[in-house]
């Protein structure tokens, strides 16, 4: 019985660490990958001088089922993927008559230059047919993605997608890795992440002394730094305050073992056993005398 109720404190205890944890730095949802990502470095298709070229594409295929497209997620062969789409079942406007999907992800040279910043790295162009060679698109909910690396040293960066010859902005967000972003793409094509003007790639060697910043948005405006500092700085509290409610609950967990062990279980009382004195009978009952007859 006092296993069960330390068994039950210990589980009432995680809970209310989990519960005071979520509430006071809550998360709101899984991270896109688990553990040290190894990047490799950025590959360009016309690498400046002293850069690494050999920027790699992805093709592959995938059938309809049910009538609607499945689920989608391909990717350039570099560690991590400088291009990826990503799209989920049903999300992709297929024409009559599709029952295969081909997706192919190339780095090209770009066909024009955008206005308002560099390109960053390479231009992609993404292409998702039937088996015709009909074009699909995505649908307006959101359910189509993109995912663009660039070189390392990015401040701030926002995919842009080329519509003839102009360069439009995408709104762009990070992807949870540095100088990596993501937007939501109804429409195919050549897509790019672009920089601010000036921006220049960091001398080999020094990829990784700096990392991105967050995206800039589809109005351009730049992020604010006093807010990353207070983001910084407001994440220590949290942290300590889950480190001691850990503590406590070992401390507990602790305590509760020290008392039932000290418990000692009940001792079943002796049986009392017989004395006999030496030359006694074992047999303690008395006979009456046989009357006499008269």
């Amino acid at each position: 019985m006092e296993r069960r109720r330390l068994a039950l404190t210990a589980l009432l205890c995680g809970f209310a660490v989990v519960v005071v944890a979520q509430r006071l730095a809550p998360v709101a949802g899984p991270p896109l990958y688990d553990g040290v990502v190894v990047e490799d470095p950025y590959k360009w298709l016309s690498p400046p001088p002293g850069y690494e070229g050999g920027a790699q594409s992805a093709s592959a295929a995938g059938a309809v089922q049910g009538g609607q497209s499945p689920d989608l997620g391909i990717g350039t062969q570099e560690q991590p993927p400088q291009a990826q789409v990503f799209a989920g079942q049903g999300y992709l406007v297929m024409p009559p008559g599709t029952t295969t999907i081909n997706v192919s992800i190339q780095p090209v040279a770009p066909a024009a230059q955008p206005g308002d910043g560099v390109i960053a790295g390479n231009v992609y162009r993404f292409s998702l047919t039937n088996q015709n060679g009909a074009p699909l698109s995505g649908e307006a909910s959101g359910g189509v993605t993109i995912v663009l690396r660039g070189p390392p040293n990015l401040p701030s960066a926002q995919i842009e997608r080329l519509a003839g010859t102009t360069w439009t902005p995408l709104q762009t967000d990070p992807a949870g890795t540095p100088h990596m972003f993501t937007a939501v793409v109804t429409d195919f094509g050549d897509f790019a992440i672009v920089a601010p003007p000036g921006w220049t790639p960091a001398p080999p060697g020094q990829a990784g002394a700096s990392a991105a910043g967050p995206a800039l948005s589809g109005s351009g405006s730049s992020p604010s730094p006093v807010a990353s500092a207070a983001d910084s700085t407001g994440s220590t509290t949290p942290v300590a305050l889950i480190v001691i409610g850990v503590v406590v609950l070992f401390a507990v967990l602790a305590l509760s073992g020290f008392a039932l062990a000290r418990r000692k279980r009940p001792v079943a009382p002796a049986q009392p056993t017989a004395s006999r004195r030496p030359g006694s009978s074992t047999n303690t009952t008395r006979r009456r005398p046989p009357r006499r007859r008269r």
